[in-house]
């Protein structure tokens, strides 16, 4: 056996012309590739993805008339709380008056002494004796 370049026969090729390029020439080809790559992110720009997350709402007749409606609702939905925050007020001032008029008269006394109310309000206000509101009084006065 022989080589195997012995089975094939050597082609010549033909002389090749001599390429070389000045720095000039460089330097243009790199402004035009550079000025190339401008222009296409320029034009293809708009065509890039939105990065993940981002939302995009259309405006659309239907979406305003929705949201008219959930404005409204809240705008209820806020009334009917005033409302009802005001009638709990209501009620704890209508239960903390019951509870002063459930007070027996000394503890409607002490009470009242311990707000500063003098010894004769004191007594005819309860209905207790000047001595029992005196003692009361002297017992409870806030300038104590």
């Amino acid at each position: 056996m022989g080589h195997l370049f012995e089975r094939w026969p050597i082609v010549n090729l033909p002389d090749l012309p001599t390429f070389s390029i000045n720095l000039e020439e460089l330097l243009v080809a790199a402004v035009l590739g550079t000025a190339i790559y401008l222009l296409e992110w320029l034009l293809f720009s708009k065509y890039r993805r939105r990065p993940v997350g981002t939302l995009v709402v259309k405006q659309e007749p239907a979406f305003d008339r929705d949201m008219a409606a959930l404005r409204g609702e809240v705008a209820r939905l806020h009334a009917r709380i005033e409302l009802l925050e005001q009638q709990l007020a209501d009620k704890t001032e209508e239960a903390e008056t019951k509870e002063t008029a459930a007070l027996s008269p000394y503890a409607k006394a002490t009470q009242l002494a311990r707000q500063g109310v003098s010894v004769g309000d004191l007594s005819e206000h309860c209905g207790i004796s000047r001595g029992e509101a005196e003692l009361i009084v002297a017992l409870n006065s806030p300038s104590r």
